[in-house]
């Protein structure tokens, strides 16, 4: 049973990887077909096209996404740990 105790730490590892996901736009780049749209992919087509405005608020949608889901992970974490080291 090491997966409790570990819990932590893959919750930990895993908005690692989530934000790390979130960011990454020049590697996301070369990977998309055609029919997909990805935020980030948008965010820079807009920039480029002079749109500076759509692109910035884009860019604070996937800010505050990050935000919301570092929101949930500390609460998820804080009640995990709430539970476990009791």
């Amino acid at each position: 049973m090491t997966i409790p105790a570990c819990t932590p730490a893959i919750l930990d590892i895993s908005i690692y990887l989530f934000v790390s996901a979130m960011t990454t736009v020049s590697a996301i780049v070369f990977l998309y077909s055609p029919d997909t749209t990805l935020a980030s992919v948008a965010v820079r087509n807009m920039d480029d096209a002079g749109d500076i405005a759509p692109a910035a608020a884009m860019g604070m949608m996937i800010i505050d996404t990050v935000a919301g889901v570092k929101i949930l992970h500390y609460l998820l974490s804080r009640g995990i740990e709430a539970k476990t080291q009791t």
